[in-house]
């Protein structure tokens, strides 16, 4: 037991060192609210290349920060990642009991150095810190180097240049947690499991996979659970919550429709997804009239930032309408396996009690879990002659404050139909839920629209096999789109693939994804609304307009990244993947 309080304390203090490392940087590049792209890149650069230091709590910063450098800029955006020069310098005066004296003095240096790298512009020296730097950086800079000096010049004579490295076996981590984001620190530490990423030859590389479908499961009478293996085998690395994108090329016609992944990345050897059937879901009809044990597709993925692994807390409140539930099985299937500490309040509204998804599997879950899940199952509507005993109707303020009473302290996700979304939406900010610590997951709003004529006559909805055990698996092959190159009109913009070489035109209110379908050329995309994040493609030269960033990230902008979906061009503009 004491290693391991041992081992929770020092990732506890890691995580304050890293907020430390990151403060420093925004601090000076964000100090007038107009970061700029070059510096984030000079900052990735010494995150990714930690050659310029030796000082072993730094280079545990550092790898902090790349591992979760998309959740500590989600932290620093919403705000709930403090940064001034007050919490600032109180943490580097925190240090020395944090760290002890000799530690501390060495870390500092290294914050030093950080700092000077910063100006040099680490892999890119041609760009310095300062270039073209506004008076309000100019200061920030002066301010953070003064902090810096006043809390190393004493020190710099009198302790050596290479520290030892061991370590006291239950470092103060408290001390080092001021920085005020509580998704990375003291929450941090209880998920251990989060630390541990799987490395080796054989892991899913989250790109074009072909798979096999090995299992198929009734979980309604409307809704099935499909299991894959790749093909090769690998080990499917992703986070639960996450979603794959399909590619059917059906009669000619290469649909994609975006899943969730219903299994979770603890069961590492199969990939799972539970499809419900739905009015004018011709995909998810035609996967459930005609998928089966051996059928072959290849799948794209994974993408989606709705998981609980990127915000951590001691309480979890989970709500579902419908197949919403996929994602939130996958996330309640990883905190069992991984023995997670926390607590978990799982609100599962559903039609009727004949139309819960995973029942069974979710009764044996809240019996192992005990007291760390809190399962209720609300059917809107109990038909007659039906028993039901527990809560039952659509979800309102009484439901939720009746059990789970303390829904303003818990971190909240929530996945449905849209109509469920917005009114859990408007409920939870009318009862004046901190906002920052929503999340949310919407099925049936971002889908491309596929027409039934997209579907060959055996393979419709309505269609299914007059027996599905006698019909042979089916192994779907590579589409082939006939189209028509359009004539340019004025103002029309020239994108040229550096992958491939193709070039096309955009005309004057396209994205570049249907100019791109329009001249034969297959991107790959899915949602097309920048929700997934599967079109995206870096701009080498040229300008792409987008209103919405859509799913990337902070960094994947600043390192040029575009969704095609949502991109329009000018002029001539070159793409790569």
């Amino acid at each position: 037991m004491t290693t391991t309080l041992s081992q929770l304390q020092a990732h506890d203090a890691s995580n304050g060192l890293a907020n430390i490392m990151f403060s420093i940087f925004v601090a000076i590049a964000d100090s007038e609210n107009d970061i700029q792209p070059q510096e984030v890149r000079r900052f990735q650069a010494l995150l990714k290349d930690p050659s310029w230091t030796d000082n072993e709590d730094a280079l545990d910063a550092l790898h902090i920060m790349r591992a979760d450098y998309a959740s500590i800029w989600a932290a620093y955006e919403a705000g709930s990642l403090k940064v001034d020069f007050d919490t600032l310098s109180a943490s580097l005066a925190d240090l020395d009991a944090g760290l002890g004296e000799t530690r501390a003095a060495s870390f500092k240096r290294s914050l030093n150095r950080f700092l000077q790298q910063l100006e040099l512009g680490g892999s890119y020296p041609a760009l310095k810190f300062n270039m073209g730097e506004q008076k309000g950086r100019a200061k920030a800079r002066a301010q953070v180097e003064s902090l810096l000096s006043d809390e190393t010049a004493d020190e710099a004579a009198s302790v050596p240049t290479s520290e030892p490295r061991e370590r006291p076996a239950h470092p103060p981590a408290q001390a080092l947690a001021r920085t005020g984001n509580r998704a990375l620190s003291s929450t941090r530490c209880i998920w251990p499991a989060t630390r541990l990423a799987p490395q080796g030859d054989h892991l899913w590389q989250g790109v074009r996979t072909r798979v096999r479908c090995v299992g198929v499961r009734q979980e309604t009478h409307d809704c099935k659970t499909y299991t894959f293996l790749a093909e090769p085998l690998v080990l499917f690395d992703f986070k639960p919550g996450q979603f794959v994108t399909l590619e059917l090329p059906i009669d000619g016609r290469l649909l994609r429709r975006s899943y969730t992944i219903s299994s979770s990345p603890s069961r590492p050897y199969s990939l799972s997804i539970t499809v419900k059937c739905v009015e004018k879901g011709w995909v998810s009809n035609w996967l459930f009239s005609n998928m089966q044990v051996g059928t072959e597709l290849d799948i794209l993925g994974p993408s989606g930032g709705f998981t609980c692994v990127d915000h951590p807390a001691d309480r979890l409140l989970f709500l579902s309408g419908g197949s919403g539930i996929t994602p939130m099985m996958s996330m309640l299937r990883w905190l069992n396996d991984t023995s997670t500490d926390a607590d978990v309040v799982f609100m599962n509204s559903v039609r009727t009690p004949q139309d819960v998804i995973f029942h069974q599997e979710l009764l044996h879950l809240s019996a192992e879990m005990g007291e760390r899940l809190q399962l209720a199952i609300v059917p809107s509507i109990v038909p007659n002659g039906l028993a039901w005993n527990g809560l039952h109707g659509r979800i309102d303020e009484a439901q939720l404050r009746s059990f789970a009473p303390d829904f303003l302290e818990r971190e909240v996700f929530v996945c449905g139909p849209n109509g469920y979304m917005d009114a859990v939406r408007q409920m939870l900010d009318g009862l004046g839920f901190p906002m920052e610590r929503y999340h949310d997951e919407s099925f049936g709003g971002s889908v491309s629209k596929i027409p039934p004529q997209a579907l060959a006559p055996q393979q419709r909805p309505n269609s299914l096999p007059a027996d599905p055990k006698e019909s042979q698996p089916i192994r779907l092959p590579v589409a082939t789109v006939e189209t028509t190159k359009e004539k340019p009109r004025a103002g029309a913009a020239e994108v040229t693939l550096d992958d491939t070489d193709d070039v096309f035109l955009v005309q004057p209110g396209q994205t570049i994804l249907e100019a791109a379908e329009q001249n034969g050329i297959t991107l790959d995309s899915a949602c097309r609304s920048g929700a997934c994040g599967t079109c995206k493609m870096r701009v080498l030269s040229g300008q792409v307009d987008m209103e919405d960033t859509g799913a990337l990230s902070v960094e994947e902008v600043s390192e040029g990244y575009v969704l095609t979906c949502l991109g329009t061009a000018e002029g001539k503009v070159t793409l790569t993947t």
